[in-house]
């Protein structure tokens, strides 16, 4: 339900595309590294934000955003895609932003949305849109780096296009691409 209300203050607020070809593209190679982390577990969609940013983010619960500056630097890919699509799949299965959110907003806060309480996803949604563009840390990106590997491989996509997006990230940030979200 977070992830919901974040995802529709966000689209709200940007350009997104869902409909096209491209994000027909982006949607088939997410549901196929989604069958190789199996099980799915959550019901992933991704978002085209139509915006010159290079960077893709996760949402709690499943959605996934895709700056199209991103694809573009990456000329469209599908193995670097594929594998960008893992690392934020890695952030949702293993409920990264859940943890952030419990320390930015408290697990009492939590546990009224989810118990029905005088708080609602809504009043915390601007929260959740402000902790997905910050990096998860260190130890989360790692962890998100090697298991997006693993199940881009394991969906058949190449596991050695992790180095050019990685030096794509190092050139764009100019630092450790193990920073980038």
């Amino acid at each position: 339900e977070i992830g919901r209300e974040a995802a529709a203050e966000f689209d709200a607020e940007h350009h997104v595309d869902r409909t096209s070809a491209q994000a027909r593209q982006l949607q088939a190679i997410l549901d196929r590294v989604a069958r190789a982390a199996s099980p799915p577990e959550y019901p992933y969609s991704i978002t085209i934000v139509k915006e010159d940013v290079q960077n893709a983010f996760a949402l709690p619960g499943g959605p996934i955003y895709f700056y199209e500056g991103l694809l573009n630097t990456l000329n469209w890919d599908e193995d670097q895609i594929a594998w960008v699509i893992g690392h934020e799949l890695t952030h949702i299965r293993q409920q990264h932003a859940i943890r952030r959110i419990e320390r930015a907003v408290g697990a009492q806060v939590l546990i009224e949305v989810f118990l029905g309480g005088q708080s609602t996803a809504g009043q915390i949604a601007g929260v959740v849109g402000s902790l997905a563009l910050q990096n998860y840390g260190r130890d989360n990106e790692l962890m998100a780096d090697r298991l997006g590997i693993r199940w881009a491989a394991g969906a058949g996509y190449d596991p050695t296009a992790v180095l050019p997006v990685l030096e794509a990230f190092k050139r764009i940030q100019g630092s450790d691409p193990s920073d980038f979200e």
